[in-house]
C-alpha cells in the first residue's frame, strides 16, 4: 500500500507565506524532474504532493491545479528547472485533471529499502563527477547506500578508528 509523506508546517518560514514569489500557472517539465520534493515541500497549498507506493518501487509526484494559489513558490526552489511558470495563462473553466508523474525508486544495496528516486541519483552522480577530490570520489562510490546505512557504516569506521588509538 502506498504511504502518504506526511506534510509538517515550517515554522521558520512561516511568518511570510503570503509571499508570493511571481504569478503564473506552473508547468513540470517531467524529463527535467529528480523528484526531489523540494517543489512540494515549497507547495503550501498542498497542490503539490509526493506518495512513496513501497509495493511497486514508485515514487508518485502529483500536481492538482484546483488546489493551486499561483504563488509560484515551487519555481525557484527546483534545482533542475523543471518547475516553471506560465504567466498570464488563465485557469481551465472545467477543473484540470492532476497530473501525476511515477519515478523508479533505488534500492540499498546493503539493506534493500528505497531510499531515492534513480533520476534524483542520476544527477547526483553527474555533479559528483564534476568534481576531483576524495570526498567526491567516496560520495560517488556511497551513492548506491542508503543514508541509514551510510550512517552505520561511518559509526562502525569511528570505533575501529577509535579502538585503533586506543591500542597504541
Amino acid at each position: 500500500m502506498a504511504t502518504v509523506k506526511p506534510r509538517v508546517p515550517n515554522p521558520i518560514s512561516s511568518r511570510d507565506r503570503t509571499r508570493r514569489v511571481a504569478e503564473g500557472k506552473p508547468h513540470h517539465n517531467f524529463s527535467a524532474c529528480i523528484a526531489c520534493a523540494a517543489c512540494a515541500v515549497a507547495c503550501d497549498a498542498g497542490a503539490i504532493r509526493i506518495f512513496i507506493d513501497e509495493d511497486e518501487g514508485l515514487l508518485v509526484w502529483t500536481l492538482d491545479l484546483f488546489d493551486c494559489t499561483q504563488c509560484g513558490r515551487c519555481v525557484p526552489v527546483c534545482p533542475t528547472g523543471a518547475m516553471t511558470l506560465i504567466e498570464d495563462a488563465a485557469f481551465a473553466d472545467e477543473p484540470e485533471l492532476p497530473k501525476r508523474c511515477l519515478f523508479t525508486l533505488a534500492e540499498c544495496a546493503t539493506c534493500g529499502r528505497y531510499y531515492a528516486t534513480n533520476k534524483e541519483l542520476e544527477f547526483a552522480n553527474t555533479l559528483l563527477e564534476q568534481e576531483d577530490h576524495a570526498d567526491a570520489a567516496r560520495a560517488r562510490a556511497l551513492m548506491s547506500t542508503c543514508p541509514d546505512c551510510k550512517r552505520l557504516q561511518d559509526a562502525k569506521a569511528a570505533a575501529r578508528r577509535a579502538g585503533m588509538k586506543h591500542h597504541r
